[in-house]
């Protein structure tokens, strides 16, 4: 079984006519990491997943697998690579078995091999129950498991999943995240996800890119633990948005947004009695406070300033 293998991007760019879509894009992901990939629609995420995958070459710059430049053997690099892309078709008049022995044939895997393949990648991908069913006769959430099966047939070092849980029930979201996060234990695993609690449960590491461009690679728990901020959760009973107009004037606040039933303030290192500040001022504007929280910034408020509007 597959346990991983180092990929890194350096300085890749790739273009569509004069449209620039990269632009000089650098990341690693380590032998044996899930890496999570996050960005906003149209930052250029499934573009990195297909140059990554050898699906699309670079305009310029390069991709390493396992240390090797896939420009120099671009069909032995992509048979390292087990993709799904997002919404990934799958033909709805095959059983399950018939299907994953088809790309087995695609991988030019030996007759002798197919079998034992088609029945692990069965196994790995918790298909048992539905192996001799007609695809089309499965639920979205067992469609989506045969499409992760033909990633794993030739047991590739490494998984490339744009957005794995899509369009999926809770329950069928949940069953993904525990495939995934096992599937970590032996694979280099990149997914592209738009659910940052997804990331922040199955990620060590997060790459977020924004209009082609990356703009932080780094450990989830510095992001939601960045020292040069104070958080605050703060509930009242009123005017949520006059608690967010006094809240938001305070010395040392960088925001005070509402969010649901509550008034979330970012400040900065500088504002160590932040919480104490605001407490008088929600109580000296005449509003009850019913409960304040402070904590460090979660994924979503490090997601939103690094992006940007």
């Amino acid at each position: 079984m597959s346990r991983g293998v180092s990929v890194a991007l350096e300085e890749v760019s790739r273009r569509f006519g004069r449209t620039e879509v990269l632009h000089r894009i650098s990341f690693e992901i380590r032998p044996g990491e899930v890496l999570g990939l996050l960005g906003p629609n149209g930052a250029g995420k499934t573009t990195t997943m297909r140059v990554l995958t050898g699906y699309l070459r670079p305009s310029s710059g390069r991709l390493l697998v396992d240390g090797a430049d896939a420009m120099d053997d671009p069909v032995g690099t992509r048979a390292l690579m087990g993709y799904l892309p997002e919404a990934a078709p799958v033909p709805r008049e095959l059983t399950v078995r018939e299907f994953l022995g088809y790309c087995a044939r695609l991988r030019r895997m030996p007759r002798s091999r197919r079998g034992p393949a088609v029945g692990s990648a069965v196994k790995r991908a918790g298909l048992e129950r539905v192996a001799g069913q007609v695809i089309g006769t499965l639920s979205k959430g067992y469609r989506q498991r045969v499409a992760l099966a033909q990633a794993l047939v030739h047991d590739p070092p490494v998984l490339v999943l744009d957005e794995p849980t899509a369009s999926l029930d809770p329950r069928q979201v949940a069953e993904t995240r525990t495939l995934i996060r096992k599937l970590g234990r032996h694979h280099t695993v990149l997914f592209s996800s738009h659910l940052l609690s997804e990331v922040s449960q199955l990620c060590q590491r997060v790459v977020i890119i924004d209009r082609g461009r990356i703009v932080a690679t780094r450990p989830v728990a510095e992001l939601t633990n960045a020292v040069e901020l104070v958080r605050l959760e703060i509930r009242v009973k009123g005017d949520l948005d006059r608690a967010a107009a006094v809240l938001g004037a305070l010395d040392g606040v960088t925001s005070a947004e509402r969010r649901g039933d509550r008034v979330v303030v970012q400040g900065d290192s500088g504002g160590e009695d932040l919480a104490e500040r605001a407490s008088a001022a929600v109580v000296g504007a005449g509003l009850a406070l019913v409960e304040l929280r402070a904590g460090g910034q979660d994924l979503e408020d490090a997601y939103l300033r690094l992006v940007g509007d």
